[in-house]
């Protein structure tokens, strides 16, 4: 330590840029801190912070640290909190943020079936890691169950040492599409996906596969940032829905399916580009457009009279959207406006059908053309533990005939404390030709110890 600088101004100086976990090491052990070097800069605002709606202003000059990492340097309007709990991720020593999360309701739901009534359902039981290998070098993961199956969701490795503002991962991780596919049901700020993101893409996609990132900064309010994908697999799965998304009077349900092993070319392959940029003092706009081509899958499902399971093969589907978000927050960050919209477009073989199953003639029905939809959402603040807000979904189900389904949520949500959301909602559905359905939910989620997915913007 430079005799010019006293150790408690160091120790402050650490204190603001690293926050109290990185402290209490410095504390408990010093030699795994490196000693502060005089610096005339201002300090720099926390990057992370764990209060709704109260994005980070964007710092598009990082330092050569900050620069390095592959998430959590930007956040943009209607990202989910996140807690990294009592310890940090990116330090050399063995000291990865373990979590849990635990997300239940309690629910009402009519539908005309027989599943109509009240019940208690565990949404999802998750358990999360997330550690440094090397300065470059890092990973997660993420097993749920929803006490039926254990899934592992996640569990992916980055390198962000290519260039600044750079990562890649290659592992199992989420669907990079539009502002909602990457995050957890469990982390939404309503309690459902909306149901055209279900319909056309699923509840949850974690696929296994390599991704490029990276953002740079354009001019002094504006930042850009791209991903490209490409998948062996994708498997949809899901929990938080309380209707089925399923039809019984269509027959047994279909599955896609991917052959293991296939030619490059008919890989899954995804894409992102978007923009954000303040308006104003306290505001900011985001912009982005996303794809998903699936060159070459299957349906399976039915059985013929002989029990043979009923599948096809050689399709191709193509999934587009854009997405536009704003976001306003209180120049004491307490309160938030944030609204949004996404458009999603999808083409070519959408759909199949069983038709005679266990006869002799059964065979897959194929829907194939293009279907739209869309979901919009409006949310308040009014201080840093209570949020209200509204959820709109209109698609044509992929269904013969392509009827037409409108999906409205109500919601409000309480923090009760940093680690525990209570929520209410109401959910109404409008369904062409098929009985409306309606669901009440008091749905309770908390976290123990550091919860956090790499959650990009």
């Amino acid at each position: 330590m430079p005799a010019s600088v006293p150790q408690p101004l160091a120790v402050l100086t650490l204190a603001s840029l690293l926050g109290p976990p990185a402290i209490a090491v410095q504390g408990n052990q010093p030699d795994l801190i490196p000693q502060a070097e005089p610096d005339t800069a201002p300090l720099a605002k926390p990057q992370e912070e764990d209060y709704p709606g109260t994005e980070l202003p964007m710092n598009l000059n990082p330092t050569p640290d900050q620069a390095r990492a592959p998430i959590g340097l930007l956040r943009s309007p209607g990202m989910p909190r996140i807690y990294w709990g009592q310890t940090t991720r990116f330090t050399s020593a063995f000291n990865p943020a373990f979590g849990i999360a635990v997300d239940g309701s309690f629910n009402w739901a009519d539908n005309g079936s027989d599943e109509d009534g009240f019940a208690f359902d565990l949404g999802v039981a998750e358990l999360t890691g997330q550690g440094a290998i090397s300065p470059n070098w890092w990973g997660n993961f993420a097993l749920e169950t929803d006490s039926e199956e254990v899934e592992l969701t996640e569990a992916a490795l980055f390198y962000s040492g290519l260039a600044d503002r750079t990562s890649i991962r290659a592992g199992r991780f989420f669907l990079d599409f539009g502002k909602q596919m990457q995050i957890h049901v469990h982390d939404l700020s309503t309690p459902q996906r909306p149901a055209v993101l279900r319909e056309y893409l699923g509840t949850e996609v974690p696929g296994t596969g390599f991704q490029f990132d990276h953002w740079a900064p354009i001019g002094e309010t504006t930042a850009f940032r791209f991903s490209t994908a490409v998948f062996g697999d994708q498997e949809s799965h899901g929990h938080g829905f309380l209707f089925d998304d399923h039809d019984e009077s269509h027959g047994p349900e279909v599955e896609p399916f991917v052959d293991d092993r296939r030619d490059f070319s008919e890989l899954i392959f995804t894409a992102r580009a978007t923009a954000m940029t303040d308006v104003g003092e306290e505001s900011m706009l985001q912009l982005g457009a996303s794809l998903r081509a699936v060159p070459d899958f299957g349906f399976e499902g039915g059985t013929n009279d002989t029990g043979d399971t009923l599948s096809t093969d050689g399709l191709n589907q193509s999934v587009y959207g854009l997405d536009l978000t704003y976001g306003w927050n209180s120049d004491d960050g307490t309160r938030s406006w944030t609204f949004g919209g996404e458009y999603l477009y999808a083409d070519g073989d959408l759909n199949a059908e069983v038709v005679g199953d266990g006869t002799p003639g059964a065979s897959l029905d194929l829907l194939s053309g293009s279907a739209q939809g869309w979901f919009a959402f409006a949310e308040h603040a009014w201080d840093q533990q209570n949020s209200v807000g509204l959820m709109v979904s209109s698609l044509e189900k992929l269904e013969e005939a392509l009827p037409r389904e409108t999906e409205s949520t109500l919601y409000w949500s309480h923090y009760p404390t940093e680690f525990m959301r209570v929520r209410v909602a109401g959910i109404h559905f409008d369904r062409e030709g098929a009985e409306d359905g309606q669901a009440l939910m008091l749905q309770l989620t908390g976290y123990i110890g550091a919860h956090g997915h790499p959650y990009n913007w």
